[in-house]
């Protein structure tokens, strides 16, 4: 069993890096709420009603609004917004249009017209539009680092080459703080839980502290017991010989010495009579001990088991059932190493789902996730033990290929891909094509685990602009 102190430790670390987590989750969620807010003051000044439902969105967000609250809120912002399309927006001083004029135009409006009036109300305030506009897609690209956003900020600004419509931003920016808040409500119920589990063990502690204190005291006490034993004794043998010396005749002496002993025998009949006293109750004592050690033992593995399994779930990605970008990050460091001693060759695959986008748009989100967790399984089940898959992030996945270079990595890769190609995916009966892209590099002197991935990630995108459905080997 580990030492007290190596348990306490590794208790105050775990917790620690849970109240960071928290604290990060906290600032990212405070960021969010100044995003959503500015946002907000953006998009004003294109229709009365919306700006009625982007002034209550800013006052909700001020505060720490429910969940519930929030949902709640979505349903009247979007009519609001769907409003738009319903009516010709004709633009009025101020960035404001009358809702009477609004009620008497044309519910059919051309595209072009449609167009020219939005960009009409953008134009308001061209420049105020476009720095919030920057503002918001640099702090999104910041918040794309943490794996748990990458995917759905991933699904915000896909397809986005240029600014990003308000409602666009809206819907995505409330998808990511949905995932902030239970990320730290996750955090905060570990929290809570290994708080309990460290006052329990403290207490063991407390009690294991206990007994050995009234283990020194019993010691103690029983030297203190030897000594006056030895001192009465002492003193008896002395007295014998003062006995001897004074005594006139043998019976005399005899009598003297028959005392003596007999006082010698009492003190040895106290003395262990006391020792079987203290030795029943040190028994009992540590039978007591031995029992909340056995529970301490229990409990610590119970934690350790707990923790164990809390380090692979947070290694596992919760959609497809497959590693995750931090477990990714730990194994291409141990490759990464191995390979600097070895010097055998390692590939490294980024795959990426083609138009997986328009997938979500066209069979909705539900689909999109059935599609990420067969191609995860079926990545996962088409390399060898000594290889690696892992979802990266959004609908894009990553290989490590051990003892295999870049030309055979493709031979396996066009296998693996030209298989997803033949997956039979089905929406309402219907028989839905998905293909997906690989871009392949090899370790190479120089490299580091960014770099080798930076370089797998642009052959990537080669293979997407030679049209999808391929692999590059860069």
């Amino acid at each position: 069993m580990k030492s007290d102190s190596d348990l306490r430790q590794k208790y105050r670390e775990t917790l620690e890096r849970l109240e960071a987590g928290e604290a990060r989750w906290e600032r990212l969620e405070n960021i969010l709420r100044l995003l959503i807010g500015r946002l907000c003051l953006a998009a004003r000044g294109r229709d009365v009603r919306l700006d009625s439902e982007l002034r209550k969105i800013a006052d909700l967000v001020r505060r720490h609004p429910e969940p519930e609250e929030i949902e709640a809120s979505l349903e009247p912002l979007s009519r609001a917004v769907a409003a738009l399309d319903e009516v010709t927006i004709a633009p009025l001083p101020k960035g404001r249009r009358s809702s009477d004029e609004s009620s008497t135009t044309s519910a059919a409006v051309a595209p072009d017209a449609a167009d020219t009036a939005a960009a009409a109300a953008t134009a308001t305030h061209p420049e105020r539009t476009v720095r919030v506009q920057v503002a918001i897609t640099a702090m999104l690209e910041r918040l794309a680092l943490l794996p748990e956003l990458r995917a759905a900020i991933a699904e915000l600004s896909e397809g986005s080459t240029g600014l990003l419509e308000p409602e666009e931003l809206a819907e995505g920016l409330e998808r990511v703080a949905r995932l902030i808040g239970e990320q730290r409500s996750r955090l905060q119920r570990e929290k809570l839980e290994i708080e309990d589990m460290l006052r329990q063990i403290d207490a063991r502690l407390e009690d294991l502290a206990a007994h050995l204190t009234g283990e020194a005291a019993e010691q103690k006490v029983a030297q203190e017991s030897s000594q006056q034993l030895n001192l009465l004794v002492l003193d008896e043998v002395h007295e014998i010989n003062t006995d001897v010396q004074r005594a006139a005749d043998l019976p005399e002496l005899r009598g003297r010495v028959r005392v003596r002993l007999e006082a010698i025998n009492t003190h040895l009949h106290d003395f262990r009579a006391r020792e079987q006293l203290r030795i029943a109750a040190q028994h009992e004592r540590t039978g007591r001990l031995r029992v909340r050690i056995a529970e301490l033992e229990r409990e610590s593995r119970s934690l350790q088991e707990s923790l164990q399994e809390e380090q692979r779930l947070a290694m596992v990605d919760s959609l497809t059932g497959i590693a995750n970008r931090a477990a990714y990050d730990d194994r291409v460091e141990h490759e990464f190493l191995r390979w600097q001693r070895q010097r055998a060759p390692v590939s490294i695959l980024a795959w990426d789902i083609d138009r997986f986008k328009q997938i979500n748009d066209a069979y909705g989100h539900k689909a999109g996730d059935k599609v990420l967790r067969v191609i995860g399984q079926h990545l996962a089940q088409h390399v060898r033990g000594t290889d690696f898959v892992a979802r990266y992030g959004g609908e894009e996945f990553v290989m490590i290929l051990v003892g295999t270079a870049g030309e055979q990595a493709k031979v396996a890769a066009d296998k693996i891909r030209i298989a997803i190609a033949a997956i039979g995916f089905h929406f309402r009966n219907k028989p839905v094509t998905v293909t997906a892209s690989c871009g392949i590099t090899t370790l190479r002197d120089g490299d580091t685990t960014e770099t080798v991935f930076d370089r797998a990630d642009k052959a990537l995108y080669k293979a997407k602009d030679a049209g999808r459905n391929c692999c590059v080997v860069d």
